[in-house]
Order: C-alpha cells, then sequence, then structure tokens
C-alpha cells in the first residue's frame, strides 16, 4: 500500500489536473484530457479517508486524484497531508 501512495504522491506532482470543491469533503478532479472524477473524504476515529471514482479508486488503491483532492482539501480545512 505504501508503494502504491508514493507512486500516486509522484503521478499527482506530473499530473496537471483542475481540482474544484462542491461540497464539504467532496471535490470535482478534471484532467488536461477531459476526464472527471469525484473524490470524498470522510472521518472515521478522527482519520480522514478518501475514495476516489476512478479504476483504482475502484479496487481502493491510491490514485494521483485522491492526492491532488487530498493537497486542496489539506489547505481548505487545515488537516495535515498524513499516509
Amino acid at each position: 500500500m505504501k508503494k502504491n501512495l508514493a507512486n500516486a504522491i509522484k503521478k499527482a506532482r506530473q499530473a496537471k489536473a483542475h481540482v474544484t470543491r462542491f461540497a464539504a469533503g467532496s471535490y470535482l478532479v478534471v484532467t488536461t484530457e477531459g476526464h472527471r472524477y469525484t473524490v470524498r473524504f470522510k472521518f472515521r476515529n478522527g482519520l480522514r479517508y478518501g475514495r476516489c471514482n476512478c479504476a483504482a479508486g475502484a479496487r481502493s488503491i491510491p490514485c494521483k486524484h485522491l492526492v491532488k483532492a487530498a493537497f486542496v482539501d489539506s489547505a481548505l480545512t487545515g488537516y495535515p497531508m498524513e499516509a
């Protein structure tokens, strides 16, 4: 899982995508190719969990869309980026 997250972070740094918050904890990520993904964050037991509706997210694998949205969510909420 750590390797998957490291790969997602690396890809997120290189990817160009637009992230828009449309509700508390919910983000729309649009890639330069025009693909649209929804990322949602929830808190359980004091921890933040995120889920993306892309193919990797459907298999519970961290993706670049989740990482991009997490950066924005952290900036807006002040909740730290942690793995």
